[in-house]
């Protein structure tokens, strides 16, 4: 999922595929269309990942609890505020998230591979 400049994406995703994918101009509406269709499919957000283009916000989080994520992923970085929040919700916070690399900011729901986290030691 990559953002188009001035256009933000949201997704909500099973760890598999992509179940749901969202645009929008602000970030938080395009979590909020991920949160609608969701409503509208029937489809659960409970344990899923949601994903953002842009930089993860406390209010963004909120969303997250209230629809039940317990991982949040972004192409940016969280706001400090967001972090902390995070922790206190027990939510998993990844920014940077390109390719092969991410940033771990809060939380312990993500898995390395055992090659992975053999690596890191």
């Amino acid at each position: 999922m990559r953002g188009r400049r001035g256009i933000h994406g949201a997704a909500l995703s099973d760890g598999e595929r992509l179940l749901l994918v969202a645009e929008d101009v602000g970030r938080h509406n395009a979590i909020d269309k991920i949160k609608g269709a969701a409503l509208l499919r029937g489809i659960p957000t409970e344990n899923r990942i949601l994903l953002s283009t842009g930089r993860v916000s406390s209010e963004m989080l909120l969303k997250a609890a209230r629809m039940g994520v317990p991982m949040v992923a972004s192409r940016t970085s969280p706001t400090e505020m967001a972090v902390g929040l995070a922790e206190q919700l027990n939510i998993t916070v990844c920014g940077y998230v390109r390719g092969e690399g991410l940033n771990l900011y809060a939380g312990s729901g993500l898995v390395l591979d055992a090659e992975v986290a053999a690596a890191r030691g």
